[in-house]
Parts: C-alpha cells; sequence; structure tokens
C-alpha cells in the first residue's frame, strides 16, 4: 500500500489543517552535522555530565559569571521540545528525510505562528518536576562555593590586612632606624669634616713654612758652598804660605849657620894668627849672663803690664822703681873677662873682650 500511495490530496491537507492543534509546536527540521560537531556535543556532554548539569553547558566559576547564578538557573531551558507523536494520517516519506510532502512549498499563516510561539512561552513557565530538583542541588552547589568563596576571601583580607599592618610597623622602624643612622652619619660626617678642616689649616700653615724653610735652606746651602769652596781655597793657600815660610826659614837658619861657621873658622884663624887662645868656658859664661839678663828684661816687662792694668795711676812710679832695681844688677855683676889679665879692651878691631855684634844678632835670632 506504500508503494501505491501518491500523496495528500488537497481536500487531505485542509482538513489536517483544520484539526491540527495550535498549541503544538512545530516540528523542526533536522539538519545534518559534521563529525566534528557531533564529537564536540558528545565531549560536552559527557563534561556536563560529570558536573551535574543536564543541558551540556560547562560550570563557571561564581566570580566569573556576568550576572546572578538564580537568575541563569532560570533562564535554562530545555532547548529540543518533546517530539510530536506522528499521526496516522501523516506517513513518512520513503526517502528518510523526515520533511513532509507538500507542507514545506505552503506557507504558513500567521496564526499559526502567534500560537507556536505562545507554546513555548507556556512550556518556559512550566518546568517539569526534573528540572526543579536539577536547578535546586545546582543552588545548592553554588551557594557552597559561595560560602566557601567568601571564606577564602575573608581570610584573605584578614591575612592581607595583617600583612599591612606588619608592613607598616616595619616601614615605620625601618624609617626611624634610617632617620636615626641619618642623624648619626650627619653628625660624624660633621666631625671629620671639621678635622679635615682643621688638618688642611695645619697642612697649609706647614706647608708654608716649609716652603720658606726651603728657601733659607737652599741660600744657605748656596752660602755654605761658597764659604767651604773659599775655606779649601785659603787652607790650600795657608798650607802654600806655612810650606814657603818654612822653606824660607829653614833656609834663613841655614844661612845664619853657615855664616856663623864661616865666622868661626876666620875667628880660629886669626887666633892662631895672633897666638891667642881663647877661653870657651869663659864665652859659654858670657853667653848664659846675657841670656839671664834678657830673661829679667821679659819678666819685669810683664809685672809691669800686669801692675798697670791693675792700677794705673800709680804704674809710673812702679815702673820707674822696677826699672832701677834691673840696673842695680847690671852694675853689680862684672864681667868675667874683665877680671882676668890680657882681656882688656884695647885699640884692636878684634879684640875677644869685645863681642862681635854678627854674633849678638846670631843668639838673638836663636833665643826667639
Amino acid at each position: 500500500m506504500a508503494q501505491d500511495w501518491a500523496g495528500f490530496s488537497e481536500e487531505e491537507l485542509r482538513r489536517l489543517k483544520q484539526n491540527k492543534d495550535p498549541f503544538e509546536p512545530q516540528r523542526r527540521i533536522p539538519v545534518k552535522k559534521t563529525r566534528q560537531q557531533l564529537q564536540r556535543e558528545k565531549a560536552l556532554l559527557e563534561q556536563s555530565q560529570k558536573l551535574g548539569l543536564q543541558d551540556g553547558s560547562a560550570s563557571l566559576l561564581p566570580e566569573q559569571l556576568l550576572s546572578a547564578p538564580k537568575q541563569r538557573a532560570n533562564s535554562q531551558k530545555p532547548r529540543s521540545p518533546s517530539p510530536v507523536a506522528p499521526s496516522p494520517l501523516t506517513p513518512t516519506s520513503s526517502s528518510g528525510d523526515g520533511k513532509l510532502p507538500g507542507v514545506g512549498s505552503q506557507p504558513q499563516e500567521p496564526g499559526l505562528e502567534n500560537s507556536h510561539h505562545g507554546h513555548k512561552s507556556a512550556e518556559v513557565r512550566a518546568p517539569k518536576p526534573d528540572c526543579k530538583v536539577e536547578k535546586k542541588k545546582m543552588e545548592l552547589q553554588e551557594k557552597s562555593r559561595w560560602e566557601v568563596l567568601q571564606q577564602e576571601q575573608r581570610l584573605m583580607e584578614e591575612k592581607n590586612k595583617r600583612k599591612k599592618a606588619l608592613l607598616a610597623q616595619a616601614i615605620a622602624e625601618r624609617s626611624k632606624k634610617t632617620q636615626a643612622e641619618t642623624i648619626k652619619l650627619k653628625r660624624i660626617q660633621k666631625e671629620l669634616q671639621a678635622l679635615d678642616d682643621m688638618v688642611s689649616a695645619d697642612i697649609g700653615i706647614l706647608r708654608n713654612r716649609i716652603d720658606q724653610a726651603s728657601l733659607e735652606y737652599s741660600y744657605a746651602r748656596k752660602r755654605f758652598d761658597r764659604a767651604e769652596a773659599e775655606y779649601i781655597t785659603a787652607k790650600l793657600d795657608l798650607q802654600r804660605k806655612t810650606e814657603t815660610k818654612e822653606q824660607l826659614t829653614e833656609h834663613l837658619c841655614t844661612i845664619i849657620q853657615q855664616n856663623e861657621l864661616r865666622k868661626a873658622k876666620k875667628l880660629e884663624e886669626l887666633m892662631q894668627q895672633l897666638d891667642v887662645q881663647a877661653d870657651e868656658e869663659a864665652l859659654q859664661l858670657e853667653v848664659e849672663v846675657e841670656q839671664l839678663l834678657r830673661e829679667q828684661e821679659a819678666e819685669a816687662a810683664k809685672q809691669m803690664a800686669s801692675v798697670e792694668r791693675l792700677c794705673p795711676p800709680d804704674g809710673e812710679s812702679v815702673s820707674s822703681e822696677l826699672a832701677e832695681e834691673n840696673n842695680e844688677p847690671q852694675k853689680q855683676a862684672p864681667s868675667p873677662e874683665t877680671d882676668k889679665p890680657g882681656k882688656c879692651c884695647s885699640s884692636s878691631p878684634h879684640r875677644l873682650d869685645c863681642p862681635d855684634p854678627g854674633a849678638k844678632n846670631f843668639s838673638a835670632a836663636v833665643a826667639t
């Protein structure tokens, strides 16, 4: 019979339209889905079953939700309407796509559309009892999560408050310590600056004195070098002069000695010619007497000088007395040659009793 059926007639279609329930929702046209969409829907369904959700939507944290959880729970509704039982008068097509022949081609009336929307709103307003139980479970879960989150938030706030208080206390203590340290550092810096100023002033004074002393030292060194050079030259000159003086005195002594030797030889020759023998002892005594007289004269002169220094007004009388005393022994001392006969002075210029002036000069030179 299915093969002989050719479709609905116009009368049958009219009758179906008249007998159709206005509150019955329009059957959705099935849409072919790809393999990826099917896998995705399957994964979403598994995840919703794990989390206890029926509609397959992933659960979110309360702080991630944009609206209140109750409104979200109330807004959820079953998207797939209950399938309408096919009437015996509406057979399916042989192709299996679910389309009724002739229905898609005919336009739908606006009254039917309004009745369809009213039926949907009635379904939303009157949910099934299973949905209510699930909503209550969701609300309880969300409330428990919300309370846990609130407790955690309170704990975190208390911890943050304590941490802030500790940080403020630590900052205050550190600031006090830093202020005390800065005060100490400033005081130490001032003391060091004062010491540096004192040291710098002392160093400046000492440097000026050192510069002055170095200049004076350089002048003294130059003068010392000049004096040393002059001293060395003077010493060398003195040494040369002393050497020349010694040489000249030696030469003079040798000349005088040679002259005296010649005189002695000459006198011996003359005495031999005159057959006169010289008394050597008398000559020696005469020389000693002359030396004593000279020594007495020198002592008298020294005494006169000392007396003049002590008492200058009476110096003339004392000097006259000393001169008289010195003259008296000269008068009283007789010459040994006058006592002997044949030794008196004669007209002969070469007599032995008359001393030679050259011999006197020689004796004076030897005495000096």
